[in-house]
């Protein structure tokens, strides 16, 4: 796989990772170089880090949606068959059927059997407000659970832009090692021709050949890291490892990221996932204080009984039945139970606002070191290409000299190494520079808008 090298390639002042939006999921295409938005795609469609915060998000759903089930009547239909020779249950029974015979023995009313159908129904009417606490604080898990899916989809999105460009930059080294491998192969094929004639020490011969070695080695251990970094992008994207992937460095759709870290600063803390998160449970603490508080209130609950009984199963409108109550209830001692679940909500608030100071804390520090990444890789490629340019010349000039006799093969070979050299710290500013610019973006939570084509 040949790429373009990085100091021909236009130094763009914007972030050129995220180019026009993709429809519909994609695979792997083998008959082309992979863009960087199709490997987002992929990610978010198919990464089972995705999925298994999505199965979270649901669950939150269906308990805000139990809890809603608290401010509804429960309808409950039973049957009962029962037997025996109680005085007290043959009378209840029997006067439940309508059916209490005359000149009854209270004492030694005899046996009977009865069969009982009906619905019974409870509402509760008032619980201290515990409901709707429950209910709002299921709404705060919701947005909670919601604001991990925006989170986990953030990290993915940095982490697939993180890898692709990872890999284009394995790739370059790649392209550094072979025409390394090619240009010391040449001029030993050279040197040797005119060894033969003379004019070449046999000791100019044995230090090329030994470089030539050193670059073979550098070339296999370039391409085994070509190779897991490719690897990781395929397990990013959840596809099978592949033996090679070719992927497109070109990108030329720029969003365009706050120029400064206090405008960035604002953003962050309004977007980042992990502060929506943080705000959430800091509410459903407070919530959960109240609830706790709640548990000292009464109860009142309403419950309805319609039924019919018989003892042969001829039910019949005339024997029907019902009754209907209000329970309420109060707890005024529990053994101090409800203090002791007031104390542990008051401080799981207290948790909760310090982990939501320790997120704000996270995120800044996170933003503030994306930017002094991103500095240092454009003071870093401002000074490689001059040193790229620089080395070029020098080891033009020294090759000159020395197939003219004029300079010494180790001279030639410090030359061709340093301009090796120039070219890879190139190729990784070049990489790091867009790789800070996403962690800039991914700093301020916002890698997902930016993929929904949101603007700031």
């Amino acid at each position: 796989m040949r790429i373009h090298t990085p100091f021909i390639l236009p130094m763009l002042v914007t972030v050129t990772f995220v180019c026009q939006a993709v429809a519909a999921p994609v695979s792997l295409p083998f008959d082309r170089p992979l863009k960087v938005e199709e490997a987002i795609e992929m990610a978010l469609a198919n990464n089972h880090d995705i999925a298994m915060a999505a199965t979270e998000l649901e669950k939150a759903r269906a308990a805000l949606k139990k809890s809603e089930a608290a401010f509804m009547p429960t309808f409950t239909l039973f049957s009962e068959y029962t037997a025996g020779d109680a005085p007290s249950a043959y009378l209840f029974k029997k006067i439940d059927q309508r059916d209490l015979p005359d000149n009854l023995d209270f004492n030694d009313p005899g046996s009977f059997t009865n069969l009982e159908t009906g619905v019974m129904a409870r509402l509760n009417l008032y619980r201290g407000g515990q409901d709707q606490l429950f209910k709002q604080m299921a709404a705060f898990d919701l947005t909670s659970a919601e604001s991990t899916v925006d989170g986990v989809q953030n990290e993915i999105v940095s982490m697939v832009i993180i890898s692709f460009f990872s890999t284009l930059k394995a790739g370059e080294y790649v392209v550094i090692a072979e025409d390394s491998l090619a240009t010391v192969e040449e001029q030993l094929r050279i040197m040797r021709i005119r060894h033969k004639g003379g004019s070449v020490l046999r000791s100019d011969i044995l230090s090329l050949e030994v470089r030539a070695a050193e670059a073979r080695q550098e070339l296999v251990k370039s391409r085994n890291r070509h190779s897991s970094a490719i690897n990781a992008l395929t397990t990013l994207v959840a596809h099978e490892p592949v033996e090679n992937l070719e992927l497109d460095g070109n990108c030329e759709c720029p969003v365009v990221l706050p120029s400064t870290y206090d405008k960035a600063m604002e953003i962050a803390l309004k977007a980042r996932p992990e502060m929506f998160n943080a705000a959430a449970l800091v509410k459903k603490a407070r919530l959960g204080q109240q609830t706790a508080i709640a548990t000292y209130l009464p109860s009142l609950d309403l419950a309805a009984r319609y039924y019919m009984d018989s003892d042969n199963l001829s039910y019949s409108t005339s024997k029907e039945n019902y009754t209907a109550g209000l329970t309420f209830k109060w707890d005024i001692f529990t053994g101090g139970t409800s203090g002791q679940e007031v104390i542990q909500a008051k401080q799981e608030l207290h948790r909760a606002i310090s982990f939501e100071q320790k997120m704000r804390l996270m995120v800044l520090n996170e933003l503030k070191n994306a930017f002094l990444n991103l500095e240092d890789a454009v003071e870093r490629i401002r000074v490689t290409r001059t040193s790229v340019e620089m080395a070029k010349e020098t080891l033009s000039l020294i090759k000159i000299r020395y197939e003219g006799g004029s300079d010494s093969v180790t001279r030639y070979l410090d030359s061709e190494l340093a301009w090796n050299r120039a070219r890879i710290s190139m190729a990784a500013a070049f990489y790091d520079k867009k790789i800070a610019q996403s962690e800039i973006a991914r700093a301020m939570g916002i890698l997902r808008t930016l993929w929904n084509k949101e603007s700031l």
